[in-house]
Formats: structure tokens, C-alpha cells, sequence
């Protein structure tokens, strides 16, 4: 086998992996995985429609805890609401073959060139000014929250400012 074949085939088995025939797998080319946290993974795709790069979510068994369960759909419906350039946006929600066989949830976002996280790690010589603007970005997407009524529960620096969320 050639070397091209063995990574087309590597390629392949990622996708299966990652979606395992779950509704418009077809649609995302995924390119890598860029992040593992509690809930999932999170992979880096292009959308094969509309050529966009785009990361996708994959919130593993998301009704094995009834409280995760309620978090993760908080989280949902209100980023799903909000829209503001310091507040990732979703872009959709892949929905499963069948109930039956609804037990992980993928949520595509838009994809962040960098996260802060990154950022920080990455440069020593972050100056007064550049905490500011990251500081900034965050009081602002705080408002346009409070705003709505929303308000703050945690955030990272993953991402854009990348908030979980409650309503009063």
C-alpha cells in the first residue's frame, strides 16, 4: 500500500470513528481532532457544502446523567440564541438516524483560528494592552448576555468566549 492509500484509509476510519453513520455525517470532512474535554471531543471539518471549516462537537452519551443532560441543553438553546461577534455561534445541530438511537448530541460551531488559551501559552511578551482586549471582548459579550437576561455560570478561554449559561 501506498503511503497516500494508508492515510486516505486513516482519514476514513477517523470519520467512522467520530460519527458512526449519525445523520449528515456525509456532509463534514473531518480534518482533525483538535480538542477532549469532559463532555467529548471536539474535531475540526469542512462543511463539503458550503466549503466553510467549521468544528464539530461530539457530546458523548448525553443522557447518561439526567443533570448533564439538562446543562448540555441549557447550553444549547440559549448559544443557539445568541449572536454576538465575543460569543461562539452554532452553526447547527446534527440530528440522530432514528430516536431510538439517539444517544450522542454533535453541535456544529464556527471554527476559532486560535483559542486564548493559546494565545497566552504561546507568548511571553503579551503586552498590558493586548489583556485589555481580551478583557474587553469578554465585559462585551458579558452585557449583550446580561442584556437578555442571561447570565454568567462559567467560561474558557477555548474558543471565543465560550460561556455556559442560565436564564432567570
Amino acid at each position: 500500500m501506498l503511503e497516500s492509500e494508508i492515510f486516505v484509509l486513516f482519514q476514513d476510519l477517523k470519520e467512522m470513528e467520530f460519527f458512526t453513520e449519525y445523520g449528515d455525517a456525509n456532509r463534514y470532512k473531518i480534518l482533525e481532532v483538535i480538542g477532549k474535554g469532559s463532555y467529548g471531543v471536539v474535531c475540526a471539518a469542512i462543511d463539503t457544502h458550503t466549503g466553510e471549516k467549521v468544528a464539530i462537537k461530539k457530546i458523548n452519551n448525553v443522557f447518561e446523567h439526567i443533570s448533564d443532560a439538562f446543562r448540555i441543553l441549557r447550553e444549547v438553546k440559549l448559544l443557539r440564541l445568541l449572536r454576538h461577534p465575543d460569543i461562539v455561534e452554532i452553526k447547527r445541530i446534527m440530528l440522530p438516524p432514528s430516536k431510538r438511537e439517539f444517544k450522542d448530541i454533535f453541535v456544529v460551531f464556527e471554527l476559532m483560528e486560535s483559542d486564548l488559551h493559546q494565545v497566552i501559552k504561546a507568548n511571553d511578551d503579551l503586552t498590558r494592552e493586548h489583556h485589555q482586549f481580551f478583557l474587553y471582548q469578554m465585559l462585551r459579550a458579558l452585557k449583550y448576555m446580561h442584556t437578555g437576561d442571561c447570565f454568567f455560570l462559567t467560561c474558557s478561554v477555548k474558543g471565543r468566549f465560550w460561556v455556559k449559561i442560565f436564564r432567570l
